[in-house]
């Protein structure tokens, strides 16, 4: 919590070699795993990304099937985010079943709780970005059930910020005091872990801090907030979340402006971010959403 997640990914994949040096292969593939989940949730580019981490499954399907099962529910994710279906489960050849349903339903019989955490929180991830809010709900409601949950992780940095970010979201859409509460303790955790690594935290504390305001309808801060959100996320290098404040100024300005062409700027931009990142099909979500035309988009989908 208190070292920059990138320089975290380099400690660990140094022990990955190591461990791979002196033939510790099973050993070796816990920092492998946590490698690439620093990679995604990091906005590291999604198509190297997708590369790198097939690679990675080959070998932990040999080595190491828990990390395996892991990591391939990582890989749903990148897929989601790009647009595609690299269909990671063929690699294992059924070993692990044909998708994450038959993961979670292994996680269950065997009580591997770890896993089973991890598996809703993939899939309340994966619902944010592609803006299905009810669902990721749904998803983190079933997650927290579990007692295991309530364990500091990596992932749960992200659950806490982008759970936030919703509940902000749904108190300005309905007035929901308890989505507010749950924004607001968003706040409170990030700002706490931010005093150990403001690079890791931020980016992400001035978002949902916009948000905050963006509730209260005190707009020159929340736009203020916003920008300094931009600047951080990219000063960071972290593409995602630089797209994430554009996107949500966007619907926060389309919400009290009467002129749209700064709301419409702002998706813009966002969708920018998020073809950077390699996330074509998240881009394609906002782009269709938002009805962004051919003039707004440039043409630079894989075929």
């Amino acid at each position: 919590w208190s070292v920059p997640l990138k320089e975290t990914k380099r400690k660990l994949f140094d022990a990955y070699q190591l461990g791979m040096k002196i033939g510790a292969f099973s050993a070796s593939m816990y920092p492998l795993c946590f490698c690439s989940r620093i990679a995604l949730l990091e906005g590291e580019n999604l198509t190297l990304l997708s590369q790198s981490v097939t690679l990675d499954l080959k070998m932990m399907a040999k080595y190491n099937l828990p990390c395996a099962k892991l990591v391939v529910l990582d890989m749903l994710m990148i897929d989601e985010l790009r647009g595609v279906d690299s269909k990671p489960f063929y690699i294992f050849k059924d070993s692990i079943g044909n998708d994450d349903k038959d993961i979670m339903n292994n996680a269950q019989m065997n009580h591997d709780y770890y896993l089973l955490v991890y598996s809703y929180q993939r899939r309340f991830i994966s619902a944010f970005w592609a803006g299905d809010y009810d669902s990721a709900e749904i998803y983190c409601r079933s997650m927290l059930s579990l007692p295991s949950a309530k364990a500091p992780t990596l992932q749960s940095i992200y659950t806490t910020f982008y759970r936030g970010l919703i509940g902000f979201l749904r108190h300005r859409e309905c007035q929901s005091e308890e989505q507010y509460g749950i924004g607001l303790d968003s706040i409170v955790k990030i700002e706490f872990w931010w005093q150990f690594s403001p690079t890791n935290f931020e980016s992400k504390l001035f978002l949902l801090k916009a948000e905050n305001e963006a509730s209260l309808l005190n707009v020159d801060k929340a736009r203020s907030l916003y920008e300094a959100s931009i600047k951080s996320a990219s000063d960071n290098g972290r593409i995602h979340e630089k797209g994430l404040a554009y996107e949500f100024m966007g619907n926060f300005l389309s919400s009290v402006s009467n002129d749209p062409s700064g709301a419409r700027e702002c998706m813009k931009l966002a969708h920018s971010c998020y073809l950077q990142w390699g996330a074509f099909g998240k881009a394609a979500i906002l782009s269709m959403k938002h009805e962004l035309n051919e003039a707004d988009v440039p043409n630079t989908y894989p075929s």
